[in-house]
């Protein structure tokens, strides 16, 4: 059996028992809404609700949210001692940066967190434990043939007369109403969806089925062309283009009424962790320095985008505090520009609130623009972006400085994971910036450069020390760094490495000893064993003539200044910015067009996701419907694919290292 089906299958059996044990445990519904139905003619086949069990009082939906601090705020309820969690290089985050003194950790603190440290997952659900789900019913549905409800009913007769029976069944695309009475007395049963509520808890006419199923397809970017797709091959009524879309602006608009509801609680959670290494807000302003990094990404590749997005997250436990979306289109505006209509005061007033335009600049300039609002705005929430952990682009944190939003300067971190890539560039441009012209056997001249050929700057050559770059920047996970001298070191020992020959030995940098990853200083301290020459290996750099390796050597200088590393010290990545992206243009296809109004809406079913979990997060049983245990099963088992994903792999090499022969797999291990 080819081994994808044996996933299939297998994934289908944790699936089936995650939902028996979930029904297992499960409480029975409340009895069914007797709200108005408005009738329609019944298509052949319906979704058909089995009888509820009697109804039994459940606990509430979610405990009291938590306010906003404004001052300096007191959980004794959960205020529990968190270890820092780890960042992706296996480098210990340090406790969050404050201007107050920090305190020490005790010796059986120190211990615990060397046995176990908490990953961000772990840290963001102990702060939001009052969160928790509630209980799934059990609750199943069928889809069945309306004719073959009747040719059951044939043989059945009413529990009071014995008259024979009625149905009438009245369906809306996927929600239905059935209607079972007795011919000759007035006894019956009525099974219908309940309806949906405003943010006023009036009842609308949209129904259960029919919002759980826009939602679905909103947010799994199947629209309303792949949801008819599906129902129509069940022998479903499809949803009109106008249903669907008044679903989705219900979506919408009962989101933005609960998304800073929610985030209320991770604003409270993240003064939690803080308190927890005694780190307060300021007793003047009540406002809490905290680390974040930023990033932006757009919705198309290349600079044409006209949609953005920047997310701003805390980096020792991961939550997302903030996000911007921006957008320099509105198909309306477009439309009237292109059939030269003018666009009057009165227009601009009245299509003022439904514009899907909120900039009018380049695209290049979104991320900046993004980020000047939201640290302009971080001040509401009860913060300050003091530090942020960025990459390359200077263009962000120039606009905020000039922005200047606090009392105190911002100071950027860089990224570890975007300045390991930067040997790499600067090497493959500084091989095409050195070229020379040659003439061929023919007598043809052509430009050729002077680092290209056999044993040369190689693409194989540049891989394995940026690789190498990569990992002294990085350092090692149970020896961090003390100062950017000993990153220099590291850094500059993978060069001089790799210019070493017999003749000319440059192993200074090299950490000593008969467990260096260098061969040559092993072989200095044991020369009965190792006794490798460099003429066996030769470096990656060793046959570059040594005119052309100053060259190389003034790139490895300009990578290593103070100001550089001393910003790389903490090890910090943006991992998480990294993963939000990629989280976010799988719900919205980038080769697709949606509006700012649906970007929005997926970046907000993100963040909850992502700060609450999966089954937490679950929009639609925040408007009041009851999660089914088939599907708090399935958002379960999409949690667990979420972190087994975002777990590292344990390959041979990581097995090699944990075992202690570090040899060879260490920064600068080659």
């Amino acid at each position: 059996m080819p081994k994808r089906k044996m996933t299939t299958y297998k994934k289908a059996g944790i699936m089936k028992k995650m939902c028996q044990d979930q029904r297992s445990t499960s409480k029975p519904p409340p009895p069914a809404s007797s709200s108005s139905y408005a009738p329609s003619q019944p298509p052949p086949t319906v979704s058909l609700h089995l009888p509820p069990p009697p109804a039994s009082t459940s606990a509430p939906m979610h405990p009291p949210l938590s306010p906003l601090h404004t001052s300096a705020p007191k959980h004794p309820s959960c205020a529990v001692q968190l270890q820092p969690s780890t960042s992706s290089t296996g480098r210990l985050s340090s406790p969050p940066p404050s201007t107050l003194v920090q305190p020490q950790p005790s010796t059986s603190s120190a211990t615990a967190l060397v046995d176990k440290v908490k990953s961000s997952y772990d840290v963001r659900q102990e702060l939001l434990k009052d969160n928790r789900p509630t209980t799934a019913i059990d609750k199943k549905q069928l889809i069945i043939s309306v004719d073959d409800i009747r040719r059951v009913l044939d043989i059945a007769a009413c529990t009071v007369c014995y008259a024979p029976l009625t149905l009438s069944a009245k369906t809306d695309c996927l929600s239905s109403k059935l209607s079972v009475t007795c011919t000759n007395c007035d006894t019956g049963v009525v099974i219908r969806d309940e309806t949906a509520k405003t943010s006023a808890g009036k009842n609308t006419k949209m129904l259960e089925n029919n919002v759980k199923g826009v939602f679905e397809a909103v947010n799994n970017n199947i629209g309303i062309t792949g949801l008819n797709r599906i129902i129509s091959t069940l022998g479903i009524d499809t949803f009109s283009q106008g249903k669907f879309m008044r679903h989705t602006h219900y979506l919408y608009k009962r989101m933005d009424k609960h998304y800073p509801v929610r985030m209320k609680d991770v604003i409270s959670a993240v003064f939690t962790h803080y308190e927890s290494y005694d780190i307060l807000p300021e007793p003047t302003t009540g406002l809490l320095d905290i680390t974040v990094s930023y990033d932006r990404t757009w919705m198309t590749r290349g600079h044409s985008s006209h949609i953005g997005v920047g997310f701003v997250v805390e980096v020792d436990t991961g939550f997302i505090i903030d996000r911007e979306v921006i957008s320099n289109f509105c198909q309306v505006c477009s439309r009237r520009e292109k059939r030269q209509l003018p666009a009057t005061p009165e227009w601009m007033a009245r299509h003022a609130s439904s514009c899907n335009r909120n900039y009018t600049g380049t695209s290049a300039s979104m991320g900046t623009e993004a980020a000047r609002r939201l640290w302009s705005r971080s001040t509401q929430l009860g913060l300050r972006y003091t530090t942020y952990v960025g990459d390359g682009d200077s263009s962000t944190y120039q606009a905020v400085q000039q922005l200047n939003p606090y009392d105190v300067p911002v100071r950027k971190e860089e990224c570890v994971n975007h300045v390991s890539k930067r040997l790499g560039t600067r090497l493959r441009k500084l091989k095409k910036e050195m070229m020379t012209t040659i003439t061929t056997k023919t007598g043809k001249e052509m430009r050729r450069s002077l680092l290209s050929g056999p044993s040369q700057l190689t693409e194989n050559t540049i891989n394995k020390m940026t690789s190498y770059f990569g990992k002294a920047v990085r350092g090692e996970k149970d020896k961090p760094y003390t100062s950017t001298e000993d990153m220099r070191k590291s850094i500059l020992a993978s060069y001089h490495h790799a210019v070493s020959t017999d003749d000319r030995p440059q192993h200074n940098y090299c950490p000593p000893g008969i467990n260096s990853w260098c061969f040559f200083r092993r072989g200095e301290a044991d020369k009965t064993k190792f006794c490798r020459k460099h003429s066996t290996k030769p470096g990656y750099f060793s046959k570059i003539p040594s005119e052309h390796r100053g060259a190389i050597l003034k790139v490895y200088t300009d990578l290593t200044n103070e100001e550089l590393l001393k910003r790389c010290m903490k090890g910090r990545t943006q991992n998480a910015n990294e993963s939000l992206h990629s989280k976010l243009w799988m719900k919205v296809a980038k080769h697709k067009f949606a509006g700012i109004s649906r970007v929005n809406f997926i970046s907000q079913v993100v963040i909850l996701e992502h700060n609450f979990g999966f089954e937490a997060a679950y929009f639609p049983q925040h408007l009041g419907f009851k999660t089914t245990a088939c599907k708090s099963a399935n958002l379960q088992f999409l949690q667990k694919e979420s972190i087994r994903s975002s777990t590292p792999k344990q390959t041979v090499r990581h097995q090699r290292k944990k075992s202690g022969n570090s040899s060879d797999y260490i920064s600068g291990g080659f």
